[in-house]
Order: structure tokens, then sequence, then C-alpha cells
């Protein structure tokens, strides 16, 4: 099976793949076939995108895939958006783990299924 090596995301950010990216214990692990499908449909139509704006961004693409959900860590380094992370199956907290520091400091922008809400988290646009 041919693998594409970018893929759009709802935004209109292209969005590279890398042969190898992170599990939830920060182990490099080579995605299977049906990972690798799960992660570009996951991108291409997610039910809730988290960006932390830092020094480097990262987002987060949130997508339930019957009873299974998945999170993609995707970061921005030297101009590109690159998938770094791969978490099946992952808590609440986990998210809140990611969010926590960053809520504070109102560097946090949400990405709901074609809406954005801002970064004091309460104002549509």
């Amino acid at each position: 099976m041919d693998k594409l090596t970018h893929v759009y995301d709802c935004t209109g950010n292209l969005i590279f793949f890398d042969r190898y990216v992170l599990d939830d214990n920060k182990r490099s692990i080579k995605l299977s076939d049906d990972q690798y499908l799960i992660a570009v449909e996951t991108i291409a139509a997610p039910t809730l995108i988290i960006e932390l704006n830092n020094n480097c961004p990262v987002r987060y693409y949130y997508r339930a895939n019957g009873d299974r959900s998945l999170i993609l860590g995707v970061k921005f380094s030297n101009g590109i958006w690159q998938v770094n992370e791969y978490i099946e199956n992952t808590t609440v907290s986990f998210l809140l783990t990611r969010l926590k520091q960053h809520l504070r400091d109102g560097q946090i922008t949400i990405y709901l299924e074609n809406e954005m809400e801002d970064n004091a988290l309460g104002n549509l646009f």
C-alpha cells in the first residue's frame, strides 16, 4: 500500500507524516497500515483540535472511531506541521495534563468541527 507523506487538515494546514512517531510511553513506533489510515482520517476530519501556542506550536487532533479514540500530536517545526505523537484510547486526564499549564497563560486555541473558540474559551468566531 502506498502511503501519503502529507494530508491537509480541516483548517487548511498541510500536515506531514514521518516514518516513526511516539506512542503514549514516548517510545518510537512505526504505524501499521490500519493505524496510518485512522491517523489520516483523524487529521482530515477531527472532532476536536487543541492548539498550544507556545515557543513551538503543538496541535492535538482528537477523533473517536467507534469504541476507539485517537489523539495525534502535531508539532510545528522548521516551517512545517509534522505528526510526532500517536496515542490510542487516551483518557480525559491526558488532555487535562497537556492543557493545564497553558490555560492560565491564554495560549490555547480550540477548533470544534467548523467552529473556533478564542484563547479565552468564551468568544465564538
